[in-house]
């Protein structure tokens, strides 16, 4: 009996191991899937969440975090911004307090809930944290179940074992060892050690046989439900990816036609500017035409009188004065030029690439923009010191200056005489800054938050768009810079652009240049442009030294040179009707290639992003032609 004892106390031992081992270990596996799954749903959305932390979209973020209320035992879902405050929830909030926000990725148990933190961090550098929770109310009923049937079954194969152990003694030993080997080995991993019980017996031994074999077979049934519901969560893990790439590729399509809606609003707030200024430009461009009518009105009469009287000497005095005149007009017609060549920066379309810039240049070319406008209402006192070139668009930032000066002026009222104050200098951490500070109205507190916002204005309607201000932040933001206001109503505003230093060796890429060059002998030049007066004006320009041809098209010119007409140099008009300036290279290349490196083009302007190129890479005159330029190019070009 002492044999039968030790049986029984051994059988008792190994049913109280398995009561207690395989319920925890099934516990383990089923928890470390679910949290493993969680996790990897949570990364999956963090990435889908990105552009929405970027842009702090809340709109956005709802509708990436409404996805995952389609997945099996969600309960809540929390993102959070880089400060913790909430960009989008949906679900019982209160129970993302389960978990700090703060730290690692984590899973945490608590109130029948499975919660997931996962911080992430976007390309742009914002920082957000994704909380999610999941029920665990099957996962929970099942390990309850699996535990009772365990325990259940533990007690019975037990008491039966000890019964008939003591009932029956050595009679039942042999086959209870046999049975306790066999679970021995399923214990140990052995699933095939199952056909070795003695199920067959028709005592109590294979009573225990077969109800362990039961109590295996509903172990491997919920085993197999397990991983049923494991191969299930990993499909729908894989489809709710699908569903994500899908929603991801249409999010990129949206944020790449947003990007080109934004570069039309920017050219389109850079023209309305330009539209607010029409007045105050034509004039400024008629101020210099009138003298310069005048001027050559007067030198047209003084020589018409000279001629008229050919025994008339002209007098030292009215040769001065007729000097004077001439070089007065000349003077105009260079106002002119540099209006015009402002209007054109202003008014194309720019590229995105960055370059070094002077922050003083785009200041001067927005003062000089503005100052008409400014004027009537201010006097505009500049304060001009050293500042560090920055990278990025000099057009641009031009727009930027340009939106605040005009801003300064309208806070101006009308009938008063207001300051506004322009103030280039270095901050104590060695950005560039720029001050524009005005005397005007002010700014309420209560609209100071909002005047970055889009279409946000507090101008009468038909006087501003509310664009302004909110396209200048983005292109500072785009800078890497910072835009800020002060304002005091009754007293004045001031906006405050800082950009850091550009560490970059990117410049502007510079226009051909043409050396001096000692002149050489007469030349024949051939001039193509479809405006006659242009052609007669560089033929007067240039008759004492050299012999100069004209055509006007293209196709005219390269009649002459199939004829065998020899020219030393070709001034060619880029924007022509018929046959532009690009399309007589190619035809001059097939027709007398020879001739290619005498070739320069005259240009009023590219209009087209393939002629702005083309102007890149040719030697190029602009027009209003230089006429000192003009006559070094030709000494000069071979």
């Amino acid at each position: 009996m002492r044999l039968v004892g030790l049986f029984a106390g051994l059988l008792a031992v190994l049913f109280a191991a398995l009561a207690s081992w395989l319920p925890a270990r099934v516990d383990r596996q089923s928890r470390a899937l679910v949290e493993t799954r969680a996790l990897e749903l949570a990364r999956l959305t963090t990435g889908s969440a990105e552009a929405a932390l970027d842009f702090d979209d809340p709109v956005s973020a709802q509708g990436v975090l409404d996805h995952l209320q389609h997945t099996q035992g969600a309960a809540y879902a929390v993102l959070l911004r880089t400060n913790g405050s909430e960009l989008a929830a949906w679900g019982e909030r209160a129970q993302g307090a389960a978990l700090a926000a703060d730290g690692g990725a984590a899973t945490l148990y608590r109130d029948g809930l499975l919660h997931v933190r996962v911080p992430f961090s976007t390309r742009s550098g914002h920082q957000g944290t994704l909380l999610v929770g999941y029920r665990l109310d099957d996962l929970e009923a099942r390990r309850r179940e699996t535990h009772r049937f365990v325990a259940e079954a533990c007690a019975a194969v037990l008491t039966v074992g000890l019964l008939a152990t003591f009932l029956i003694g050595t009679l039942l030993v042999r086959p209870l060892q046999k049975i306790a080997a066999v679970a021995r080995r399923i214990a140990d991993g052995d699933v095939a050690a199952e056909a070795d019980l003695p199920l067959s017996r028709s005592d109590e031994a294979g009573a225990v046989a077969r109800a362990l074999a039961l109590m295996l077979e509903r172990l491997y049934r919920h085993q197999a439900t397990i991983e049923a519901l494991a191969a299930g969560l990993e499909r729908r893990v894989a489809e709710r990816t699908e569903q994500l790439e899908t929603a991801n590729r249409e999010l990129a399509n949206s944020l790449a036609e947003l990007k080109r809606t934004q570069e039309q609003l920017i050219i389109a707030d850079r023209r309305v500017a330009i539209g607010r200024l029409a007045a105050g430009v034509a004039h400024e461009i008629n101020n210099p035409l009138s003298f310069i009518k005048a001027n050559l009105r007067f030198a047209l009469d003084e020589l018409s009188r000279l001629t008229a009287d050919g025994s008339r000497k002209p007098s030292p005095q009215g040769l001065a004065e007729l000097r004077e005149a001439l070089a007065d007009s000349h003077e105009g017609t260079e106002r002119v030029h540099h209006i015009v060549r402002g209007l054109k920066a202003f008014a194309r379309a720019d590229d995105e690439q960055k370059v070094r810039v002077k922050v003083e240049n785009a200041l001067a070319a927005a003062i000089d923009m503005s100052a008409h406008e400014l004027r009537q209402r201010a006097q505009i006192i500049r304060e001009i010191g050293a500042a560090p070139e920055v990278e990025g668009n000099e057009v641009r930032l031009s727009q930027v200056f340009l939106n605040l000066l005009l801003n300064a002026g309208q806070a101006i009222p009308e009938g008063k005489t207001g300051v506004v104050r322009v103030r280039l200098a270095t901050d104590p951490r060695g950005w560039a800054l720029v001050e524009v500070t005005d005397t005007g109205t002010g700014i309420k507190q209560e609209h100071l938050s909002r005047i970055f916002d889009p279409f946000f204005t507090t101008k009468p309607v038909g006087v501003g768009t509310g664009l302004g201000l909110s396209i200048s932040q983005g292109i500072v933001l785009a800078m890497g810079g910072e835009i800020g206001v002060e304002s005091r109503e009754g007293v004045g505003t001031t906006f405050r652009v800082a950009l850091p230093p550009s560490s970059s060796t990117t410049s502007e890429k510079p226009p051909p240049v043409f050396a001096s060059a000692p002149r050489k002998s007469r030349r024949r030049l051939l001039v193509i442009d479809d405006e006659p007066l242009v052609g007669t004006a560089v033929r007067r320009t240039l008759a004492r030294e050299h012999e100069v041809v004209l055509a006007s098209s293209g196709r005219e010119a390269l009649d002459l040179i199939l004829a065998g007409e020899r020219f030393d140099h070709i001034l060619c008009d880029l924007m022509m009707p018929e046959m532009s300036g690009m399309d007589f290279q190619q035809e001059l290349s097939r027709a007398a290639p020879h001739l290619m490196a005498t070739l320069i083009f005259m240009t009023g302007g590219a209009f087209t992003d393939g002629a702005r190129d083309f102007v890149s890479r040719n030697p190029v005159l602009e027009k209003p032609l230089n006429i000192e330029k003009l006559r070094r190019i030709v000494d000069a070009h071979p």
